[in-house]
């Protein structure tokens, strides 16, 4: 990964993409834009212990972490993140749905990529996956949904990806990941799967797109 590749030199380069035969979905900023709904969902954590809201400069790192992590980085360890990590045990998270919306082109794109693919997510979020996927009526397109709570070690860890290995039979060439964040590009590097980043041109990746038709224009 160490040349960054254009669109134009990938779609006339189909070689690579002859192997591919699983794509892999992040979920926050790549499937739904949900940075409103993370902010809303920590404020009103942070409100229920006592503590301030979210600042501007909190914003990226709850943006890709697993919540655990994310309460420790904004509250430090002790009776406070004890404390909100027992109050996420008792949240609905539907009430933050509202907040979230689908990325331009999603459907369309996984409409395809489920005709001719193996399709997977792996993300750092975690109880809230499923219910999110259904709620947007998303989940039938997935054929392993794989969240840090179903792993010891999330990501940029490589054990999501190596589960997603297992299920496909599927070798690091035969993948193609989309992602969003720092820690999807570390994930990428980590298990060698072709890395396709998404509205994020500061990342070390094989494609860059801004829309779900890019992405659309060379698989096709």
């Amino acid at each position: 990964m160490d040349n960054v590749r254009s669109l134009s030199n990938i779609a006339h380069n189909s070689t690579h993409f002859n192997t591919i035969k699983v794509v892999v979905f992040d979920c926050d900023g790549v499937l739904f834009d949900s940075k409103e709904a993370n902010i809303r969902f920590y404020s009103h954590v942070m409100q229920q212990v006592g503590h301030h809201g979210i600042r501007p400069e909190q914003r990226e790192y709850i943006h890709m972490h697993p919540v655990r992590q994310s309460l420790l980085y904004l509250l430090g360890p002790g009776p406070r993140y004890e404390e909100a990590v027992r109050y996420c045990r008792t949240i609905d998270f539907s009430q933050f749905n509202e907040y979230m919306q689908c990325e331009p082109g999603l459907i369309e794109t996984l409409e395809f990529v489920k005709k001719s693919y193996r399709v997977a997510l792996a993300t750092n979020r975690t109880v809230s996956t499923r219910d999110i996927l259904a709620h947007f009526g998303l989940d039938h397109y997935f054929d392993l949904v794989v969240s840090a709570s179903d792993v010891c070690h999330p990501k940029p860890h490589p054990e999501s990806m190596e589960r997603i290995f297992r299920e496909f039979s599927a070798s690091s060439e035969e993948i193609l990941y989309v992602g969003d964040s720092a820690v999807d590009e570390a994930f990428a590097a980590a298990t060698g799967v072709f890395f396709v980043a998404y509205k994020n041109s500061k990342l070390r990746a094989h494609l860059h797109i801004s829309h779900f038709k890019e992405l659309l224009a060379v698989l096709s």
